[in-house]
């Protein structure tokens, strides 16, 4: 691998790097901040913290549901697809702001799937509410999907639940493999407009 850093030490650099981003503001807190393996625990132990901190925030309903959809989608999808090798530099942080959150979490992947996932957010980013549930709907219908997805339905719920645009950021590990991390927002209901369809 052609990576500058200790593997597992790519994960913990990635996500110093969403922290400080969504920390820009001093109103911003961590809910949660992982770097490592994410396995089926870990899933349930960050969403557990997040919905805590939006219930003792009082927050309404319609947050609190799509917030956890978007971290269940994200954090399932690295727990299913991160390559086994480069486990250990998995990462993801949640962070609260006046606004509402920004999830941030990222894995290595084969060089393919990093393009093919980067395409894929950029022709969601340029749908509209409408369109995403048309799409989601089709998807979910379709007799072709597997009992384990595969048909793009997580990218789908993430881009319904959450604000456009999503930001997709790569890094090149070897010649096979990459580093991929999706960043989102999730907002109040008065903010957020068609993300709480």
């Amino acid at each position: 691998m052609h990576a500058t850093l200790p593997l597992p030490d790519i994960g913990r650099r990635w996500l110093d790097e969403a922290r400080e981003r969504s920390l820009e503001d001093p109103a911003s807190s961590v809910v949660f901040a992982h770097h490592g393996p994410i396995d089926h625990d870990m899933v349930e132990q960050l969403v557990r913290t997040a919905e805590g901190s939006s219930l003792s925030a009082e927050e309404g309903v319609a947050i609190r549901k799509r917030l956890i959809n978007v971290l269940l989608e994200g954090l399932e999808n690295i727990h299913h697809h991160a390559l086994g090798l480069l486990r250990d530099a998995s990462f993801a942080v949640l962070v609260r702001d006046r606004q509402g959150y920004v999830f941030t979490a990222g894995n290595a992947v084969p060089v393919a799937t990093a393009a093919l996932l980067t395409h894929r957010v950029s022709i969601l980013n340029e749908m509209d509410g409408a369109d995403l549930k048309e799409h989601y709907l089709k998807l979910f219908s379709n007799d072709a999907r597997s009992i384990n997805g595969g048909a793009g339905l997580g990218l789908l719920t993430i881009a319904r639940k959450s604000v456009r645009p999503i930001v997709t950021r790569t890094s090149p590990l070897g010649p096979y493999s990459a580093f991929f991390a999706l960043e989102l927002r999730v907002e109040q209901e008065d903010q957020a407009g068609s993300a709480a369809a």
